[in-house]
Parts: structure tokens; C-alpha cells; sequence
């Protein structure tokens, strides 16, 4: 169950993005504790940073560019249809 909230978390901060990532390391190296976190003890907290790290050392020092995708770059979003003009 621990580990299953462990990746859960992971996950989580995960989504937010490379940059966001980096400094939820830092944060949490600096004692602060995430929202994403709140319902672990110290030691998974812990553990969510070790895997944070090897995740984020397969970027070295830098965060890959991500291409938008079509929706994206047209505003859209997952689930939501263009809205269409009348004339």
C-alpha cells in the first residue's frame, strides 16, 4: 500500500512538468512539504525524492523541449470540442 502511494505521488509531481519537478526537489530537500505529500510519513517522502532524482537524472542538467500538439496549440484541451463560429 505504501509503495503504491509512493509511485502515486511520484506520478503526481511528475505531471506538473520537468521544471516544476526540479524545484519540488529542491523544496523538499529543504525540509517543505509538497501538498502531493501531505499524507506521507518522512520516510516515503524520502522516497519520493530518491525516485525523483533517478527520473530526473535521465535529463542531466537540462528539461527536453515537448513539442505542442495540434489541440494545444489551438487552445484546446483533453475532452473539449472546438466551439464553432457562426457567419
Amino acid at each position: 500500500m505504501r509503495s503504491k502511494l509512493i509511485d502515486q505521488s511520484v506520478e503526481a509531481l511528475c505531471q506538473k512538468g520537468c521544471r516544476s519537478v526540479r524545484e519540488d526537489i529542491r523544496l523538499l530537500t529543504q525540509g517543505v512539504i509538497l501538498p502531493e505529500l501531505r499524507g506521507l510519513d518522512d520516510l516515503a517522502r524520502q522516497a519520493v525524492v530518491k525516485e525523483l532524482r533517478a527520473i530526473m537524472a535521465v535529463y542531466g542538467d537540462g528539461c527536453p523541449m515537448v513539442q505542442q500538439t495540434e489541440s494545444e496549440k489551438s487552445g484546446l484541451h483533453h475532452g473539449q470540442e472546438k466551439k464553432k463560429t457562426s457567419r
